[in-house]
């Protein structure tokens, strides 16, 4: 199925229903509401990469919820791509370490009096998984956090800056430019990144250092992050880029310089 397809039968449309040049043009971009459509689903797939370059010296690392109770094969609420991605984003955590890049934990943690219908939605946090206190809220065991690193364990929501001091610490710290791993990528990660964006960061998000329960869901959230909010790389390029060589950057200055 093509995308003018796709988007017909996801509103429930005919094909006759489209509107035609005469009533919708982009100035030149497109003529029409199918081409508007396929210049629309290109840019979802478009990486953006010159739109900012990545410093480490005004970066910081946010590792969103790799908690035992959402990482350990055995916790309640294990998704098991996070699980397989923990050796990628530990790599990622020791170039950050080595670079000078802030490594910044969080925890979703769920209290008693939780305001949200969390335990409506999700039947493990309704048997007690991440419940604020109990072990399954920390930290995977294998990305422990060191001595000095900051844990941001007042997250209540999907929101890692909502009510927490996270938007503080970056501040105090001179951080612009936010990297983004961990899961789950449509909840916890793509909610934050949003949330930075909209304080006025810029967002690096991590294409294979952000997992999902959901084929369908990871690409929709990576497309979206592509579009309108953040650059989206492999935790290679995020690591060679911290190392002062964003190639991706560089190609994408070189293309416009070009055009």
């Amino acid at each position: 199925m093509d995308a003018v397809d796709a988007y017909l039968s996801e509103y429930g449309r005919g094909e006759q229903e489209l509107l035609q040049g005469d009533r919708l043009n982009g100035a030149g971009a497109f003529d029409g509401e199918r081409e508007f459509v396929e210049l629309a689903d290109r840019a979802y797939d478009t990486d953006q990469h010159g739109v900012f370059r990545i410093r480490a010296e005004e970066s910081a690392l946010l590792v969103i919820d790799m908690q035992e109770d959402l990482v350990a094969p055995e916790g309640p609420m294990c998704v098991p791509e996070a699980y397989r991605q923990v050796p990628r984003i530990k790599r990622l955590i020791q170039h950050c370490r080595g670079t000078g890049v802030p490594v910044i934990f969080t925890e979703v943690t769920i209290p008693d009096d939780a305001p949200h219908q969390y335990r409506d939605f999700f039947p493990p946090i309704r048997a007690g998984a991440v419940s604020e206190g109990t072990p399954g809220m920390r930290v995977y065991r294998e990305l422990a956090p060191q001595p000095g690193e900051r844990v941001i364990d007042t997250k209540f929501g999907f929101d890692s800056f909502n009510g927490t001091p996270l938007d503080y610490v970056l501040r105090q710290r001179g951080v612009r430019t936010v990297i983004i791993c961990g899961t789950l990528t449509n909840f916890c990660c793509e909610t934050t990144a949003r949330s930075a964006y909209g304080r006025g960061y810029q967002v690096v998000f991590g294409s294979d250092v952000n997992a999902t329960d959901n084929a369908e869901a990871q690409r929709a959230t990576l497309r979206t992050m592509r579009r309108g909010f953040a650059r989206v790389l492999d935790h290679h390029a995020i690591m060679c880029a911290l190392d002062g060589r964003d190639e991706a950057f560089e190609a994408a200055a070189a293309a416009s310089d070009a055009s």
